[in-house]
């Protein structure tokens, strides 16, 4: 006779009540800071005590694998796992259904809108809006928009749906105080809350196309009187638009000395190229060698932003020794060699923020930025 495989039991009988237990695994421990869960079935019947011990248990699990990478959302895990069990056993909801209306009532004593999205995911009526946000983010991808813009757009939904759950709360009313909220909460800038309203109004036509949100608003996310741009000069609004502003010829000269003085000499580089070709901070940065004619005097910008900006940009006589050099001395093929790549394949963030500090340091101000040499190019006669 075979022997049967030993199934650890989550239960243990304490009092006539049996208990939900699970132990939490030694390697994540210290990340919890917990060894044990346990939780009361409320329940002296074994049969029924293993039922809900089971929803409890998959909902723990789901807390620990969440723990150790983001901040976990234990009602959605729990409803979760309650829906799974109705799924499970269809023609038997009655327990399940129990335990539901139970944990509402646990988790509404502390916070209604909470309880109501947890017996809405629970029961199947909606679906918790981090569960969307995966195919959202595919449908945007199938868009061709930049891994960047989407992973930034992901973040500012993924922080919306912590607190709203489930698209039960979008509404004008509630989207408007929420915005409110984290606006001062985290003491965002006009330009940070304008784009967090761009992405969640992205995610919620998303939802309107599945169905998920009945629709009858157009638009939920609206932007805080308080927090609205405008363009114009003579707006009165609180967050005016500031253009960049373009340096001046000895500006620029200032800023090339005292890269050279910090010995800085790919930044010191990066400040000649655009001085003489107008060129943005990313195109310099991307330029291979190859891309570079000394016979005919012409740089080829082809990683441009916009499919006009590729172009042939004339050598200037000024800067072609200097050029000459860096294509002689390159140990990686590019015109600036050593420049490291971000996880979106730009090669000019780093040394970007390096113009930043410098250019602070120098006493500029916030109209005042790499493409404003781009500015000061144009500008010239």
């Amino acid at each position: 006779m075979a022997k049967k495989s030993f199934k650890p039991s989550n239960v243990e009988l304490r009092y006539k009540t049996y208990y939900a237990v699970f132990y939490v695994p030694k390697d994540v421990q210290h990340a919890l800071g917990r060894t044990k869960f346990t939780r009361s079935t409320e329940t002296g019947d074994r049969a029924l005590a293993e039922r809900r011990a089971s929803a409890f248990v998959t909902s723990w699990k789901a807390f620990i694998a969440d723990a150790t990478h983001q901040s976990p959302d234990l009602v959605i895990a729990d409803a979760l796992s309650l829906r799974a069990e109705l799924t499970r056993h269809p023609r038997s909801p009655g327990l399940v259904e129990d335990l539901i209306d139970e944990m509402a009532l646990e988790i509404g004593a502390k916070d209604a809108y909470a309880a109501q999205a947890f017996e809405l995911i629970a029961t199947g009526k909606r679906k918790p809006l981090s569960t969307l946000i995966p195919s959202w983010k595919s449908h945007e991808e199938r868009r061709k928009l930049q891994t960047k813009t989407i992973d930034q757009m992901v973040a500012d939904v993924t922080s919306m749906a912590k607190d709203l759950k489930t698209a039960h709360r979008m509404d004008e009313p509630t989207c408007s105080v929420w915005i409110k909220h984290i606006a001062t909460s985290q003491k965002l800038t006009a330009s940070s809350v304008t784009r967090i309203v761009g992405s969640c109004r992205n995610f919620y036509r998303y939802l309107k196309s599945l169905g998920e949100v009945d629709g009858k608003e157009s638009d939920v996310f609206v932007i805080p009187v308080e927090y609205r741009k405008s363009k114009r000069h003579n707006a009165k609004a609180e967050n005016r638009t500031i253009s960049w502003k373009a340096f001046t010829d000895d500006q620029v000269a200032a800023l090339h000395a005292e890269a050279l003085e910090k010995r800085d000499q790919n930044l010191a580089d990066l400040i000649f190229l655009g001085a003489y070709t107008g060129a943005r901070i990313e195109e310099i940065c991307s330029l291979k060698c190859l891309n570079v004619s000394l016979t005919t005097a012409i740089f080829d910008i082809v990683d441009a932003k916009t499919e006009a900006g590729v172009r042939e940009v004339p050598l200037h006589s000024s800067i072609q020794s200097r050029v000459t050099t860096l294509i002689e001395e390159s140990k990686d093929g590019y015109l600036l060699s050593g420049l490291t790549f971000n996880k979106y394949g730009d090669r000019s963030n780093a040394i970007g923020k390096r113009f930043g500090r410098l250019k602070n340091a120098l006493g500029f101000d916030r109209t005042l930025v790499f493409h404003s040499i781009r500015k000061t190019f144009t500008t010239m006669h």
